[in-house]
């Protein structure tokens, strides 16, 4: 057995979200020397269940081993249906477990990438849970210019953690990855709990009382004219595919652990809504 090759991927599965109790596990199916092999992972988040199958293949090239994909099982506890998604990791890096969690919870994540010419650059993933193909639902991309800046859309709301840096960056740092985050309002002299998260598709900071209910969407801008949405769908939507944006959804490749992506959904004019204030 390959010590190095053990370590590598130990500090994969570790960073991915998935710790390190199938360290033992992992030795064992190394040491047995086959094509490719399977790991079962289960953990909670709040009532949710998560399942996690890890899948890792040995190279046609040498006696090396690597993490391949994760399927991701999500069951929620207020819903019968559990939902089911593959995430493709490349070179050790990809859709964290937590990650993979709030996508197939609706949420979007905030990923630095890089497109096929290597150019790096900056996008938030969802995924269209209303649809889906070759068993993986389709994925969104909204591009840096798509024009969702998480910062911005935060200060219209009277949020007390804004006011202190330290506070302020773990806030936006953890949107960034999904999270449904904890924040006190400040509105006529009173503190209120609520619950945010980003929604980069309208631009917006979906707000939820104390139960974790919708209460509103906290900011959304006019539409805009028919000749704009398309350039946003251009310019935003259909930006260069990227080897973090294929982790999501692929299909196995000998050169390459991950390959595809279905195109995202072309946005579409709104109508006004009313501003409701909280």
């Amino acid at each position: 057995m390959n010590e190095e090759n053990l370590e590598y991927l130990s500090n994969n599965i570790k960073y991915l979200g998935f710790g390190e109790d199938l360290n033992a596990a992992l030795k064992e199916e190394l040491q047995n020397h086959g094509t490719e092999f399977q790991l079962p992972f289960i953990t909670v988040f709040g009532r949710d269940e998560v399942e996690a199958i890890l899948h890792f293949r040995k190279s046609h090239i040498n006696e090396m081993y690597f993490f391949d994909k994760y399927f991701l099982h999500l069951r929620k506890h207020d819903v019968t249906v559990e939902l089911i998604q593959p995430f493709y990791i490349y070179k050790g890096k990809g859709i964290t477990c937590k990650e993979g969690y709030n996508l197939l919870c609706g949420r979007a994540i905030n990923k630095d990438m890089v497109d096929k010419e290597g150019q790096s650059y900056n996008a938030w993933l969802q995924l269209d849970l209303t649809m889906k193909a070759n068993e993986s639902y389709r994925v969104k991309q909204y591009h840096e210019n798509y024009g969702f800046v998480l910062e911005k859309a935060l200060i219209r709301l009277p949020i007390k953690e804004l006011t202190d840096p330290e506070d302020k960056e773990r806030l936006i740092k953890s949107m960034g990855k999904g999270n449904l985050q904890p924040v006190t309002f400040e509105k006529e002299g009173k503190e209120i709990k609520m619950w945010i998260a980003a929604n980069p598709r309208f631009k917006t900071i979906d707000v939820f009382d104390i139960n974790r209910k919708m209460v509103r969407q906290s900011y959304q801008p006019s539409p805009p004219e028919e000749s704009t949405v398309a350039q946003e769908s251009s310019n935003g939507l259909e930006k260069n595919q990227s080897t973090s944006e294929k982790a999501i959804r692929g299909m196995d490749n000998k050169s390459k652990a991950i390959k595809g992506i279905e195109e995202p959904m072309p946005v579409q004019k709104r109508p006004k809504r009313k501003r409701i204030s909280i």
